[in-house]
């Protein structure tokens, strides 16, 4: 009975943890661990805890890719090596990681220009070379490669 009520109490923490944004299964392990040595949690439940919240599908770290991506893409507009970088800091699976971006393809060039245009008022104050610098850094940090920000710097600047 004992095993029944922490495995509840590891479900309604997770359930709590997972409401405010959908998680990697390895965010709600480290969290379940955290919160190990107060609810006396062992890994046995912790592991049991896990198994139902992916049957469940509250965890599915294929669909937190994909859901973090869509997300990303529509508020701040970034490039792959950028995105696959935070899904890493966010402890997705690296092989799921690693499909999503052989299977889908993404325009970088369009996605630097949107960079770009949601910057166009900081953008207008500079000129030549100043311009290209700031430009090209700024893309760069955002995750696209040297020749990707030129492209996009050069139709950006044409407009």
């Amino acid at each position: 009975m004992e095993e029944k009520k922490k495995l509840s109490k590891a479900l309604d923490l997770a359930y709590f943890y997972l409401k405010f944004r959908p998680r990697t299964k390895k965010e709600v392990e480290e969290y379940l661990y955290k919160k190990s040595r107060k609810y006396k949690l062992n890994s046995e439940i912790i592991n049991q805890a896990l198994t139902v919240l992916e049957e469940q599908k509250y965890i599915d770290d294929r669909e937190f890719i994909e859901w973090f991506v869509n997300q990303r893409l529509k508020t701040k507009p970034s490039g792959v090596i950028l995105l696959k970088r935070e899904l890493y800091r966010f402890k997705a699976d690296k092989d799921a990681i690693d499909s999503f971006f052989r299977d889908n393809s993404f325009d970088e060039d369009k996605l630097a220009l949107q960079a770009l245009e949601r910057r166009r008022n900081y953008f207008s104050h500079f000129e030549g070379e100043e311009l290209k610098k700031k430009a090209i850094s700024f893309l760069q940090r955002r995750g696209f490669s040297y020749s990707t920000a030129k492209t996009a710097l050069q139709i950006f600047s044409s407009k």
